[in-house]
């Protein structure tokens, strides 16, 4: 009997599996086929929506199927900027779209520069007389600078719109340290090097708060010129108001909203049934529901309707995340994938110049150092190469930058960052404290001198250092070499410093002050193309799993909402097989998608404009 209940059990396990795995992976099969299938049609007269998710980047940041499934969490919805600009670029020339709502209230904070790209788009979209309309209950700082450029902000009766200004805050934590008996074992080069500031100090540095100062002034004047030019606003007046917030609010009996409209930043309060009556007159249509599509179905509509007959292209090639050696996904820079896409590029005929699009706070040396040399070797092939900067292009991300045949920032980059350092942290006297000891014997003076328990031995320190300083003198070489200055010019802008766009052009290390597609039109000036050209976008083989993260990420909160938390639950089951290259083969031959052998998706890794 006992063997037979065993026995029994077995079987019903067995059964489980068989079950929860053949939902997982029909849940799969599902979402895939309705992703490469699905063809949205654009309605005749309709409004495009721009509903952007989370924070807009320039590349999705694709987190770790392992993370995911240990803390339960679903992925961080976040849209990429080059789509929302392509759907508006289409839209100002589509005879079907009439209007443009801005829904912003799903979108996080974005940097400055990101910011600025899309007000651009969005005002060469009314230059055609195509009316913009924005509504929320509520505008960020963030989600207010795109609802300006509107013909027509609206904004909830009990809403209000929080413009704070810009800070940089940091927690310093040396007394921490102290406390912990913990040390600080650092290695710089340039004292504007700041990122290890906080261990080594309470508060900030005067260098530091010299040259934050200088970004911010930049970063703020910047924001608030855009306002009042979009507004018709008096900077002054808005500086005024954000200083002493509590004076002029009393003057509106407390009602942010009524201070929003008083003041000039939005047009109407009004509800959303209000709003809808509005733009369905806008349309010349009855009140109520009107025909609309988001700007994802639409970008999906208009790429597949495309026809792409340009025999000269600029390739873009977006740099966005830590830059690290080897391979890496998405949201992050690999040496290795990189260089892969640069030789791509080198290997089209029909691409005739690069556009590369960094938005990078820096990382390992010796990655930037191979993928400046793979730009080179696609200079040599005779393609231009223009560099185009996003939010940040620092420290390494201006190592990549540097050998470029131009380079374009926004005033708002915050770039340059020429220095070098390492830091590790020394845990001999805390573990002491605590009764434990660290002992024992090597063959060299270095030997076990990067373990954290022990403090690191005097010889290994100066070579640390060493090190370090040599790293930092070729990065003043690169800069040099790339920028044609000479190199003790270069010294006295580097030390480390970060700089906005406006200052680094004023100091030579950018060109040109100006949008991603100005980059565009660099390229094919460089390349002699005229104004009949295309544009490639280059990405990095995906596979299955990455394809699908890929979705998940960007369009988590508008399509399939319960798809990524039941996945999520199967995962957690603790019974899902290991999808390996055979297996992912198997189920792609069920879906039609052709798969090599590595288990990689056989679909193009270019994507055409």
């Amino acid at each position: 009997m006992k063997i037979f209940f065993r026995g029994l059990l077995r079987w019903i396990d067995r059964l489980r599996r068989i079950v929860v795995n053949g939902l997982f992976l029909l849940v799969i099969m599902v979402f895939v086929a309705v992703m490469l299938t699905a063809h949205p049609k654009v309605p005749d007269q309709a409004a495009l929506v721009l509903d952007p998710h989370g924070q807009i980047v320039e590349e999705l940041e694709l987190p770790s199927p392992l993370t995911m499934s240990l803390t339960g969490a679903a992925p961080m919805g976040q849209t990429r900027l080059h789509d929302l600009t392509a759907a508006i670029r289409d839209a100002a020339g589509d005879k079907r779209i009439r209007l443009m709502v801005l829904k912003l209230d799903d979108m996080s904070r974005s940097s400055l520069p990101v910011l600025q790209e899309l007000r651009r788009a969005i005002e060469a979209f009314r230059a055609t007389g195509k009316m913009v309309i924005a509504e929320g209950p509520n505008y960020t700082q963030s989600q207010y600078y795109l609802a300006a450029a509107a013909n027509t902000v609206f904004l909830h009766p009990m809403g209000y719109v929080a413009i704070e200004g810009f800070s940089i805050y940091r927690n310093y934590i040396r007394d921490a340290l102290d406390k912990l008996h913990i040390t600080a074992e650092v290695f710089r080069a340039g004292k504007y090097k700041s990122a290890i500031e906080p261990l080594l100090r309470n508060d900030m540095s005067d260098a530091d708060r010299e040259a934050n100062g200088a970004l911010l002034k930049t970063l703020w004047g910047s924001y608030l010129k855009d306002i009042a030019r979009m507004r018709n606003l008096r900077p002054q007046r808005l500086q005024q108001v954000l200083d002493t917030p509590s004076r002029y609010l009393n003057d509106y009996h407390g009602n942010l909203a009524e201070l929003a409209k008083g003041e000039g930043l939005v047009d109407e309060l009004a509800d959303q049934g209000t709003i809808d009556d509005y733009i369905a007159g806008a349309m010349d249509i009855e009140q109520g529901e009107y025909p609309a599509i988001a700007f994802r179905d639409y970008l999906h509509a208009a790429v597949s309707e495309k026809e792409h007959k340009h025999a000269g292209r600029v390739g873009i090639i977006v740099a966005s995340g830590m830059i690290l050696d080897g391979e890496q996904p998405p949201g992050s820079i690999g040496s290795d994938t990189m260089v892969e896409m640069l030789q791509q590029a080198r290997e089209d005929n029909a691409i005739k110049a690069v556009v590369l699009r960094i938005d990078s706070p820096g990382g390992s040396a010796q990655a930037s150092e191979e993928i400046r040399t793979a730009i080179m070797r696609l200079q040599k092939a005779g393609k231009p190469v223009v560099v185009s900067m996003g939010g940040v292009a620092a420290s390494g991300g201006y190592w990549m930058a540097a050998p470029a045949n131009e380079i374009w920032a926004s005033p708002t980059t915050i770039t340059g960052s020429i220095g070098a350092f390492g830091v590790m942290l020394n845990l001999q006297q805390g573990l002491e404290q605590l009764g434990i000891h660290s002992d024992g014997l090597g063959t060299t003076t270095i030997a076990g001198g990067m373990r954290p328990d022990r403090a690191m031995p005097p010889e290994l320190s100066r070579v640390m250092q060493l090190t370090i300083s040599d790293v930092y003198q070729h990065f003043l070489s690169v800069v040099a070499s790339g920028r044609k200055m000479d190199k003790s010019r270069v010294a006295a802008i580097a030390e480390g410093r970060v700089w906005s766009g406006l200052d680094a052009q004023r100091l030579g290390l950018v060109d040109h002050l100006g949008g991603f597609d100005d980059a565009i039109k660099a390229a094919a000036r460089l390349a002699a193309l005229g104004d009949d050209y295309g544009r490639s976008w280059i990405r990095a083989p995906e596979g299955l799993g990455e394809m699908l993260l890929s979705r998940i990420v960007g369009e988590t909160d508008a399509l399939f909402p319960g798809v990524w938390q039941g996945m999520n639950r199967l995962l957690m089951a603790g019974s899902t097989p290991a999808l390996s290259p055979a297996i992912l083969r198997q189920y792609a031959g069920w879906l039609g998608l052709p798969l090599h052998q590595s288990g990689a998706l056989a679909l193009s890794n270019l994507r055409v404009e």
